[in-house]
């Protein structure tokens, strides 16, 4: 088949990918239908502008800079950015030229390729990870953070309280004789005195940066951020009473005739390059001491 200059024009004109010829000053000299329709114009009306005019202002800095090294490479990209369309909303395109040189003078020719549809798989494919994040971080008994979530927290919050030198709590709790209360009612009960308790947990305080997590088991723990050790006391007291108050029954306690609940409370500074694990070892010892000497009650410290 003879290959004259009408056969090098079809190509241009219907090739499925954006292709452009600018002056190094941006403006247009040549553009294809698919070039012309990512900006929502004819190649006619394309050719009345220039570069610059579909380049949103947060790219040209960069763009120039680019520029700048072509004329020392002769390639441009690829990298991702924006065209403006005609009415106004963004395209999302993946760019890539190379400099030529048409009798004498040099010229910049373009290769572009629409990625909205990338964009919008990759948008979906963000929020799934999220949703699978925050999943992997919930606890798929009680719903509320588990121990995961909490460590992650814990050591994102102890290294702010070492750099900020403020106060960090924990709530260790722990329900009493739960081994007997399963024993005695069977686990599918169990559990379900599990979740009503890390519901009644999760409202005991009611500021966004405190976590209540379960830590594993019948233990549960609040971390309480920047509040000071006497509200922490109180916090703690609240969390044996909306227990207490639930009064769910527990005919083998040795303490009630209900549920109920012991923690220890620790507050602590950190002290630079201390460990995290210190407030959680500082919490279970006072948790134990306060099981030792009766149960339902709290130690702090």
């Amino acid at each position: 088949m003879q290959k004259d200059s009408n056969y090098h024009h079809i190509l241009f004109e219907k090739a499925v990918i954006g292709l452009a010829l600018c002056k190094m000053n941006g403006d247009l000299v040549d553009v294809n239908e698919a070039y012309a329709k990512l900006i929502g114009r004819t190649p006619k009306q394309a050719l009345k502008l220039s570069y610059w005019d579909i380049t949103p202002d947060k790219y040209k800095e960069p763009e120039l800079a680019a520029l700048a090294d072509l004329e020392k490479t002769g390639t441009y990209g690829p990298f991702e950015k924006e065209y403006i369309h005609k009415d106004g909303h963004l395209v999302p395109v993946r760019l890539s030229g190379q400099l030529i040189e048409l009798g004498g003078e040099q010229y910049i020719w373009s290769c572009v390729e629409d990625i909205t549809d990338t964009k919008k798989a990759e948008r979906r494919f963000e929020r799934l990870r999220k949703k699978l994040e925050l999943l992997s971080f919930k606890d798929g008994l009680t719903n509320i953070a588990n121990r995961r979530m909490f460590d992650a927290t814990l050591e994102k919050e102890w290294q702010r309280a070492q750099r900020n030198q403020t106060p960090l709590s924990l709530i260790m709790i722990d329900i009493d004789f739960f081994k007997q209360y399963n024993d005695f009612y069977g686990h599918q009960q169990g559990d379900e005195c599990l979740k009503i308790i890390a519901n009644l947990l999760k409202r005991v305080s009611k500021r966004s940066m405190d976590l209540a997590s379960r830590y594993g088991g019948e233990e549960f723990v609040l971390l309480l951020p920047e509040i000071a050790q006497e509200k922490v006391e109180l916090l703690a007291q609240k969390c044996l009473d909306v227990v207490r108050e639930e009064k769910i029954p527990h005919e083998k306690s040795k303490i009630s005739d209900v549920v109920t609940v012991s923690a220890g409370a620790c507050t602590i500074i950190p002290a630079v390059d201390s460990p995290s694990h210190k407030l959680i070892e500082c919490a279970d010892e006072l948790l134990y001491k306060a099981k030792k000497s009766g149960r339902n009650r709290f130690l702090a410290a």
